[in-house]
């Protein structure tokens, strides 16, 4: 594949909410669904995720146009209690049904301190950050996390059996970077293997497990499922490696967070492998998910917290430095692109393109009517 896959155009990130909104309200969503498919996209632009931005939102677009995904589908509340419910997406997005968890999770921790909300039957969710970013901005602290299609193996296994769960995490702070967590258990993901292959390179290690074999490869042309009018959503044949026991055993409990106490939960070898998602696949491809949240000012002081939070932040970015080195907060740069308020990101060539071929394609939206239309409202 041409090194040019690998380009960036500069856009403005209000400009890719607004055409999101449109194509999934064209597509059938209700206002609350197209703003938080909008929110949730947007905010990856935001922290500089391009792999979680529209790259992702081929996820949904696959699963809607193979009717996996219900675009018309209401995430219910199922059971619940003070500190804690259980969310049914009826097939929704992963967007729609992760943003009604969040806030679900902030309102009953505002009264009980902390809350944790599980939910099931609900699509892919693209970045967890979009979510535990909404608790902070209530001075909230909060992890959450979903199971996924089985993409990695056991440790010392050969076959695709476990997840590769997002793990996001942050902790309110005062003027300082917050602890942000974003982070998955595993050293690749699906989206790895297809920048691999289409900006012709090796992945970053030997995570790939030949599956006849055995032997591991950094390269992804064997095993690569190219799936017909997706850019960057693909699949793979090979197995992939969990490389540490560390990982291996908090991918292992993750499990248990998102599915198995999960009422409503799917384990991850029941959940389809995402070439499934090209037909009718028999589940969503998310089996389980949770959001916790914390709300610190029931347990004392919020000043208190920002203060200590805001000390061990500069505390840990003033470590004498290795040679060559520097010490920073993870997530550093996302925050200060956040706190910036610039509208000026960065969209991947090879993710820009295939959305408006299916944009025009599917609903007959295009790219020049949505730019006049964006400017004509923001007039």
């Amino acid at each position: 594949m041409a090194d040019n896959d690998a380009k960036t155009l500069t856009e403005n990130v209000e400009f890719i909410e607004y055409m999101v909104k449109r194509y999934w309200l064209a597509a059938g969503a209700s206002d609350p669904h197209a703003d938080a498919m909008a929110y949730v996209i947007g905010f990856a632009h935001r922290q500089g995720k391009l792999n979680q931005g529209l790259g992702v939102f081929e996820a949904p677009i696959l699963t809607l146009m193979t009717d996996n995904l219900d675009i018309k589908a209401e995430p219910e509340i199922v059971n619940e209690g003070p500190a804690w419910a259980v969310v049914d997406g009826h097939r929704s997005s992963g967007q729609y049904t992760l943003v009604t968890m969040a806030n679900l999770a902030i309102k009953k921790a505002k009264e009980t301190g902390v809350a944790y909300v599980m939910g099931a039957n609900h699509n892919d969710c693209g970045s967890y950050a979009a979510y535990t970013w909404l608790a902070y901005q209530q001075d909230m602290a909060a992890l959450a996390a979903n199971n996924s299609p089985p993409l990695a193996a056991p440790f010392g296994g050969m076959e695709n059996k476990l997840a590769v769960p997002p793990w996001d995490g942050i902790i309110p702070s005062g003027e300082e970077e917050p602890i942000w967590m974003s982070t998955k258990l595993a050293e690749f993901y699906d989206a790895d293997v297809a920048t691999a292959y289409l900006q012709g390179r090796k992945m970053k290690g030997k995570w790939l497990i030949d599956p006849e074999t055995g032997e591991l490869t950094d390269d992804p042309r064997p095993y690569f499922v190219q799936i017909e009018g997706m850019g960057r959503v693909s699949d793979y044949t090979a197995a992939g490696q969990i490389a540490h026991p560390r990982t291996y055993t908090q991918n292992l409990f993750m499990e248990g967070l998102t599915s198995i106490i999960n009422p409503i939960g799917r384990i991850t070898p029941h959940v389809p492998r995402i070439a499934e998602f090209a037909q009718k696949a028999e589940y969503p491809s998310v089996g389980g998910s949770f959001f916790m949240a914390f709300d610190p000012s029931v347990f004392g002081p919020l000043e208190d917290v920002k203060a200590k939070a805001d000390e061990f932040a500069n505390i840990i970015k003033n470590t004498k430095p290795r040679p060559g080195k520097s010490v920073r907060m993870p997530g550093a740069k996302g925050y200060k692109t956040l706190m910036s308020g610039s509208t000026e990101v960065q969209v991947l060539e090879n993710h820009w393109a295939p959305f408006w071929e299916k944009a025009e394609s599917n609903y007959g939206l295009t790219e020049e009517q949505l730019r006049a239309d964006f400017a004509s409202e923001n007039s």
